[in-house]
């Protein structure tokens, strides 16, 4: 009898010791996270690139707190997906270009707005000037969806395949695939094309099948999501330098303990600007790949028919974008890094 009564309290002994190390293992382990993180496009495209820089810095820094699970190639539809799967808090976060971010937030359309950068250099100026905050509250507050990181993409240009754009005539009755954006569609049809919204995910088969017979893009695009198997010509038109965001949901980044949030934010910046210079060390490079892929490539010494065709664009969108807005990007003053 003694003997069982010993067993037992040894048993019980021994389930406490387990229990409590069990309950101190959990108290002591720290929580982590998961950030999944969508963009449509292919892995060699540099966002995909960046995503994977941002992967290894927020994996690295947070000790393996934070995870981050990159989904490319469309996996989970296009950037106006991804806008309404953050703002529902179901998707972690995600690239998305300002175009789709002018159909919540009017005041994005300043950057379809052709010709207004400047330079991607003088984009990047203008955002780290303070317009970036703004842009980044006035989003978040209308959606849910925090800016943690800017991709200022290389200046767009056009490709086609029908022939070579060299001023404005050129483009008359070309339909061409454009962003998801007002101001854009606007500017094509003022130059004289027939613009087509399609999104990017969309847009090779839509050259392959000639429901467009042009795009415009940001040359490295072109050769990593291979268009120049469906297009011919490319004109150095660069008529816009549009962004894309590094989006998060607010819901989940407001879940982060404080010192994640400070990670994440850090890496988000970084990551921006690593595509951003992979984009632009790329751009020149990309033209001779074209050419030896078999494209013919022209540049555009002389832009002024584009320049006063899209003129009245600033006018007619003056009080929809805000003239706050126009004026920042129309008059700010930048000195080019020599």
């Amino acid at each position: 009898m003694k003997k069982s009564i010993k067993s037992a309290v040894s048993l019980v002994v021994a389930f406490v010791f387990v229990l409590s190390f069990a309950v101190s293992a959990a108290i002591a382990a720290p929580k982590t996270y998961k950030i999944t993180m969508a963009t449509p496009s292919n892995p060699e495209d540099n966002c995909v690139k960046a995503f994977f820089y941002f992967k290894d810095l927020v994996e690295k820094q947070s000790a393996g707190r934070i995870t981050v699970d990159v989904k490319h190639t469309g996996q989970l539809g296009g950037h106006r997906d991804y806008m309404e799967q953050m703002k529902m808090g179901s998707l972690q976060a995600a690239e998305v270009n300002t175009a789709v971010l002018s159909g919540f937030d009017p005041k994005f359309m300043v950057f379809d707005l052709p010709y207004i950068a400047g330079s991607v250099d003088r984009v990047w100026a203008i955002l780290d000037s303070g317009e970036g905050k703004k842009f980044a509250e006035s989003l978040e507050k209308k959606t849910g969806v925090k800016i943690i990181g800017w991709m200022v993409r290389s200046p767009r240009n056009m490709y086609n395949s029908k022939n070579p754009i060299v001023t404005v005539k050129d483009f008359k009755g070309m339909k061409v695939r454009i962003m998801e954006s007002p101001v854009i569609s606007r500017a094509f049809t003022l130059l004289g094309a027939v613009p087509v919204p399609l999104s990017a995910n969309e847009r090779y088969m839509a050259l392959q099948t000639k429901v467009v017979d042009a795009a415009e893009n940001s040359t490295p695009l072109i050769i990593t999501q291979k268009e120049y198997e469906v297009t011919k010509f490319v004109s150095q038109t660069e008529h816009l330098i549009s962004p894309n965001i590094i989006g998060m949901s607010a819901k989940f980044f407001n879940s982060l303990p404080a010192d994640l949030q400070k990670i994440v934010l850090d890496a988000g910046d970084a990551t921006g600007r690593y595509e951003s210079k992979l984009d632009l060390d790329g751009d020149a490079a990309a033209f001779k790949e074209l050419a030896k892929l078999g494209m013919k490539v022209n540049t555009v010494p002389d832009k002024s028919s584009f320049v006063n065709a899209v003129k009245p664009l600033y006018q007619e969108y003056r009080n929809q974008i805000g003239g706050d807005v126009i004026d920042t990007f129309v008059n700010f003053k930048y000195t080019p890094k020599k």
